[in-house]
């Protein structure tokens, strides 16, 4: 008879209720470039923002547009209230935010993990929910990561608004 080492069934439990804890979502709902007037992008590292800018460039801002639209699956998944409070009480660590602006509101608002992604929208709210990581998420490829991640870095021209602005 073959027995399960302990801590083999232990990851197969936690697998299950991090399985069951989750649901499946809609994809994210990605603005056509004519409603977008800006597009404010973070840098992150340990929870601190290294840089912020303004992106204005409608070329730039069409290119990351495109792409989110050409790689927005339904993989998908929402935590479930059981999850975010007991599971995942805080959010989790990212690397990239960026939301994307309207002249009278915000449209999208997406973050990148390190094997990740996650985004905002209308689409799907949670109103008895005061947190902020209550946001449909995807596995995010490590080369699809790397594309995305070459249209959001800062470029000669792009002013850090953190620069301008010291804390």
């Amino acid at each position: 008879m073959l027995t399960a080492k302990p801590w083999r069934t232990a990851g197969f439990i936690l697998l299950g209720l991090a399985a069951a804890c989750t649901r499946p979502s809609i994809p994210l709902d990605v603005p056509k470039l004519e409603n977008v007037e800006s597009v404010f992008i973070s840098r992150n590292e340990d929870s601190k923002v290294v840089w912020r800018y303004q992106l204005r460039d409608r070329a730039r801002i069409a290119a990351i547009l495109d792409h989110l639209d050409k790689h927005n699956s339904d993989e998908y998944r929402i935590e479930t209230d059981l999850y975010a409070k007991w599971v995942n009480a805080r959010l989790p660590d990212y690397e990239y935010d960026f939301i994307f602006m309207s002249p009278v509101s915000v449209l999208l608002g997406v973050t990148v993990g390190p094997d990740w992604l996650g985004g905002e929208d209308d689409r799907e709210r949670f109103p008895n929910q005061r947190r902020l990581n209550l946001y449909r998420r995807r596995p995010l490829s490590a080369e699809e990561r790397a594309a995305l991640v070459s249209l959001l870095e800062m470029r000669p021209g792009d002013v850090d608004m953190l620069a301008q602005h010291p804390r």
